[in-house]
């Protein structure tokens, strides 16, 4: 993250100096800083090479020599009936196997190879299975190439001595486990019988079998009867209770029929006491019905009617003794069923108890053989698999056989050009993290366009970076013709935005250059923009206002002469320090060589008399001060100076050391702050605006200034 910096409106109170507020914002750019540190890639990618070229150089030569196996993994009982190891554990034993440090030290001795005590081997040996194939390829390298082939043939023929020793261990193991099982089961067996003995001493099979069955019959029996007797009692207590309606009050009863003599056609009772009262109730129906049509034919009174009267009293108290003797009758049936209900539901837990006691018996012999049926299997099963081991006295173990004998060794395939590459893609990858780190933790400009996302003070303009023997400091000076197009015209675009900054208000006259800290190139700024502007008539005045570290007289080749401090402390006047210069309308001021503290005379009285003659006799007055963070000076002259111009350097000036001087120029009452980017990269300049166009523009812009 980085900071930056929103300038406010001045206050209403007509104060001239602007508030700040400094806001956090992300870090971009990466690209640009990788393009100018390009060179720590670089460096990183030739030290990676460097370094492969110095091992593979003082890397002694190494030889390789090959060999097959081909083995199965499926190792099995000769029985078929389980598998000791999968084939995928199964290859990875194999490998690790014949890389155990147990087979190599065998190896060694075996080749008559002496290792020194306390170093290590230099001789490895490595194993791989290619392409998911039932072939091991195996592969030793070192120093002697004899040696290596020696080597190897003894780590196979080790390996082979080692799986034959195994697989006898494995048979008698087996067998000796087979024993041991056969003699558990067999004792487990006859413990089985003995209880099944003992099981029969007391109970018999068939005669238990025949008992649950009869005993099941029986009660199955019993629950039928029981249901019978509860049907039976349920309809005799419904007949009882329902309210019996007499035959002779039915309206379904037939009309009674009359013969030739006039008498009714009596039922005969049955002999059952249920028949004769159904007889009974149809007789005295059909009595009723010829009394009712003799009364409608011969009427109420006539002397026929007396004796239907006498029979059908007669036959109603028939019918109510009957009834009475049915009810009793029934009564007398429920009790009955009821008794013999209550009988059968008390002997019924008893016969349900007698069929479980014999399930249970039943069970237990059934659980005994089954016991004995699956002891005996699994003695049998056992047996078997120890005759087939006994007989053979080995087991069907894995097909295992040397398919190729070891090569001779020859030299190992360094493969330079893939390494080379490698090393390369590795030493860049680095330079590119170290990079990147450093970028993160680098909190210097990398663009203007750093300067205008951390900063709200404008960008007055860039300067482009052009290189100078240090010989001829003086060439670093714009001249009228320069053949450095670009240069000469970042200086008048400069001319033309300060000429233009302050459209519609007075125009900043007296102009501080300064930087955060020291070789941002301010003095070059100052000098060649003073230079630009005398030569656009105007009258300039070029101060050197660094008297500590000034170096603005060397740079225009002036010699030492009283300067601005002569003035200041009253040893000279204002023509006795002005100096003239090639150009008619630029002079020049020097710091001078007064020895006192600097400090002192710029807060003198007469510094306000300096500035007042200046301002006088010419149009824009250039200080060269001293850097804001370096020195005190530079802030002493800012509330003297119409606007501060700060210089600052992609790549080399720092984000916090310029909020720290932006800070103390606006302490300080600074009344217009503009930013300059000098040594600028080709990155921030316009690449679609060609030379002609800028010259022209510049021409146009400055004569309009005029």
């Amino acid at each position: 993250m980085t900071q930056k910096t929103i300038l406010l409106p001045a206050a209403s109170n007509g104060h001239e100096a602007q508030y700040r507020l400094t806001v956090s914002t992300p870090k971009r750019r990466y690209w640009s800083y990788l393009k100018e540190r390009w060179w720590v890639t670089l460096i990183c990618i030739c030290i990676g090479m460097s370094a492969f070229f110095v091992y593979e150089t003082v890397r002694p030569e190494t030889y390789t020599s090959f060999a097959q196996l081909y083995l199965s993994g499926d190792v099995q009982i000769n029985t078929g009936i389980f598998v000791t190891e999968d084939t995928v554990n199964y290859y990875g034993t194999q490998i690790e196997l014949l890389k155990s440090p147990r087979l190599q030290a065998a190896a060694f001795d075996r080749a008559g190879i002496v290792l020194p005590p306390g170093k290590k081997s230099p001789f490895k040996v490595e194993v791989y299975q290619p392409m998911k194939t039932s072939i091991l390829l195996v592969q030793a390298t070192g120093p002697e190439p004899i040696q290596v082939q020696k080597l190897l043939q003894a780590l196979l023929q080790e390996y082979l001595a080692y799986k034959k020793e195994t697989r006898k261990n494995t048979t008698e193991d087996l067998v000796n486990s087979l024993t041991a099982e056969l003699g558990k089961r067999e004792s487990d067996l006859k413990a089985e019988q003995d209880k099944w003995a003992d099981f029969q001493k007391s109970n018999n099979m068939a005669v238990l079998e025949d008992q649950a069955k009869s005993a099941g019959l029986y009660l199955s029996d019993l629950n039928l009867q029981l249901e019978k007797l509860k049907l039976e009692m349920g309809l005799a207590q419904h007949g009882l209770g329902e309210e019996k309606t007499p035959a002779w009050n039915k309206t379904t009863v037939a009309a009674p029929t009359l013969t030739t003599t006039g008498s009714v056609a009596s039922a005969s009772l049955a002999p059952g006491n249920d028949t004769a009262l159904r007889a009974a109730e149809v007789e005295l129906a059909v009595l009723l019905a010829q009394r009712d049509q003799q009364t409608n034919e011969l009427g109420e009174l006539h002397p026929a009617l007396r004796k239907l009267n006498s029979d059908i009293a007669r036959v109603r108290k028939t019918v109510a003794v009957l009834s009475e003797q049915d009810v009793s009758q029934k009564h007398l049936e429920a009790e009955e069923v009821s008794n013999r209900i209550a009988a059968i539901e008390l002997s019924i837990p008893s016969v349900e108890a007698k069929v479980l006691a014999i399930d249970e018996r039943l069970s237990e012999g059934q659980r005994l053989k089954n016991n004995i049926q699956r002891q005996q299997g699994f003695y049998d099963h056992l047996l078997s698999m120890l005759q087939g081991v006994d007989l053979s006295k080995s087991v069907e173990q894995e097909r295992l056989s040397v398919l190729q004998e070891p090569s001779p060794a020859r030299p190992t395939e360094r493969y330079l050009s893939l390494r080379v590459g490698l090393a390369g893609f590795a030493g860049g990858f680095i330079g590119l993290g170290i990079l990147f780190l450093w970028y993160l933790i680098d909190d210097r400009f990398v663009s203007v366009r750093d300067v205008r996302e951390q900063f709200g003070e404008p960008v007055l303009g860039l300067v482009p970076q052009v290189r100078t023997s240090r010989s001829e400091p003086s060439k670093i000076l714009v001249e009228p013709n320069d053949s450095r197009a670009s240069y000469l015209e970042a200086y008048r675009h400069l001319r033309s935005a300060l000429l233009l900054s302050s459209a519609g208000e007075q125009r900043p006259q007296t102009i501080l250059f300064t930087g955060a800290g020291p070789a941002e190139g301010k003095t070059t700024v100052a000098a060649n923009l003073a230079r630009v502007l005398a030569r656009s008539g105007l009258k300039v005045i070029l101060v050197e206002a660094d008297p500590q570290a000034g170096a603005l007289h060397r740079l225009l080749k002036r010699p030492p002469a009283p300067g601005m401090l002569d003035y200041l402390s009253g040893q000279a006047g204002l023509p006795e320090i002005v100096q003239t210069t090639e150009i008619s309308d630029l002079k020049f001021i020097g710091a001078g060589s007064n020895s006192g503290e600097s400090d002192d005379l710029f807060l003198c009285s007469r510094i306000d008399d300096f500035f007042s003659e200046l301002r006088k006799d010419c149009d824009f007055i250039i200080l060269d001060g001293a850097p804001i963070l370096a020195a005190d000076d530079a802030a002493l002259l800012v509330p003297h100076a119409d606007s501060v111009v700060l210089v600052v350097r992609p790549f080399f000036t720092r984000s916090r050391a310029v909020r720290q001087a932006l800070d103390m120029l606006y302490q300080r009452k600074a009344r217009q702050v503009s930013i300059v980017l000098n040594r600028a990269r080709s990155d921030d300049f316009a690449r679609n605006y060609g030379q002609n166009g800028m010259r022209k523009a510049s021409s146009r812009t400055a004569a309009a200034a005029a």
